[in-house]
């Protein structure tokens, strides 16, 4: 009895199904997740695990992405306003400065350079946040503010209750939009 390619076809379904199956069950019984152990082994520590700090009406300063900028975040509605028109305003200082030199006869080529290669960083930046503090939103946090600087990336973000998962939420969003290591990610609540 000769098998046709339908039946073979449907054989190797099974199989693979079958195999699927196997592999679920593995794994079902372990609960940690491959990249937090990845991420254990790089950085020696269980990921999320001294990241996730909530604040009362503590003050807490984070860094703006143009000059270091004292934000005092606290419980009341329009701390993360105040912290962005900080960092608006720490932005335009530092665009203005850049466009003085890019604008001055007096500057060498070189200095033209850099500040045009600062501004585009600056702008690639501004919708670096833009767009991980509309994901993180979308994720269901009522309200937050981005700041990158140097590699690195504070997050000041209102939550309901503090807990792992929005720890590793917001980590993924941020990793996903610039690439930044999940060990340089800093993440502050406020409730």
């Amino acid at each position: 009895m000769t098998m046709g390619k339908r039946q073979l076809v449907l054989a190797a379904l099974i199989v693979a199904l079958g195999a699927a199956v196997y592999l679920n069950w593995q794994f079902a019984g372990n609960n940690s997740l491959l990249a937090t152990d990845a991420v254990a082994s790089q950085t020696g520590r269980t990921y999320g695990q001294t990241d996730l700090v909530g604040t009362s009406s503590a003050a807490k300063k984070t860094a703006s992405s143009a000059s270091s900028v004292a934000v005092q975040t606290d419980t009341n509605a329009d701390s993360l306003a105040q912290a962005k028109l900080s960092r608006t305003q720490a932005r335009d200082t530092a665009k203005d400065l850049l466009v003085k030199v890019i604008n001055d006869a007096s500057s060498s080529e070189a200095a033209k350079k850099e500040a045009v290669d600062k501004a585009a960083a600056l702008a690639n930046n501004v919708i670096k946040e833009d767009n991980i503090e509309t994901l993180i939103k979308a994720k269901g946090f009522s309200d937050c503010v981005v700041f990158l600087q140097n590699g690195e990336c504070n997050v000041v973000v209102k939550v309901k209750e503090a807990s792992q998962n929005n720890a590793i939420v917001i980590k993924d969003i941020v990793k996903g939009q610039t690439g930044i290591a999940y060990d340089k990610i800093k993440i502050v609540t406020i409730t």
